[in-house]
């Protein structure tokens, strides 16, 4: 933390100003958060080094370098960057520029096949245009109608198909996807015909106010039968004759 604080600090300083007091309270605040963020993003990879502020002079030697650092160092440099850019851009050295420039359009992170990021005979790969252009006429007068380009897709580029190409996924996102798909069969599997401990037991819920109530309906219907039979036997032959 000492490190940032004598980076953003003036190299001569008794007379510091209330801005100098306070982008440095924000640059201090704005670490601790980078910090906290990335112990919350690898906490298994969070050791000493790798939270602790580093000299960042050969990243101004050699903005390249900045593609290659974990994002809390990445995070200081900007930070330290960007207090430069709020004090004076007078006092911005050649360095300070060029690191700037290598973050906004250099060739690293999503703009890592932005080749000819510094030639500046080419145009940019992510938009548009054609080098050379071409010209409508060669002496354009003050009552040519001018109309206006069609409109183009700035992801269709050749450098950004790749990018946005949202019917692709990479092999580990497919064998994450593959294994979960097959993870919820097992378990739907395991849960209708095995269950926790084996073959699943019904269970079977006996009502024993219904048992009782088919008990005492059985038993009405056997003294009745019973009635019956009695009467059937009790009668005499002439009354089946009679019938």
């Amino acid at each position: 933390m000492s490190l940032i604080i004598k980076r953003f600090a003036t190299s001569s300083t008794s007379s510091s100003t209330q801005p100098d007091k306070k982008a440095q309270a924000a640059a201090e605040l704005a670490l601790q958060s980078l910090k906290d963020l990335g112990s919350l993003i690898s906490p298994t990879s969070s050791s000493d080094e790798e939270t602790q502020p580093i000299d960042t002079r050969p990243i101004y030697a050699n903005p390249h370098k900045f593609a290659h650092l974990s994002l809390f160092h990445q995070g200081q440099v900007v930070n330290e960057l960007q207090a430069k850019y709020d004090r004076n851009w007078h006092r911005l050295t050649t360095q300070d520029k060029k690191l700037g420039y290598f973050i906004s359009y250099g060739n690293w992170g999503v703009r890592q096949r932005f080749d000819n990021w510094n030639d500046p005979n080419s145009a940019p790969l992510d938009l548009p245009f054609r080098v050379p252009s071409k010209l409508a006429k060669v002496n354009p007068v003050a009552s040519d109608v001018v109309m206006s380009l069609e409109p183009v897709k700035l992801s269709e580029t050749p450098v950004r198909i790749d990018q946005f190409d949202y019917r692709k996924m990479d092999p580990a996102t497919k064998l994450c996807i593959f294994f979960i798909i097959l993870i919820a069969m097992v378990a739907i599997y395991r849960d209708k015909n095995i269950g926790e401990e084996g073959l699943p037991v019904e269970v079977k819920i006996q009502d024993h106010y219904e048992i009782e109530r088919q008990r005492e309906l059985q038993e009405k219907l056997r003294e009745i039968e019973e009635q019956e039979r009695k009467q059937r036997e009790g009668r005499k032959w002439y009354y089946l004759w009679l019938k």
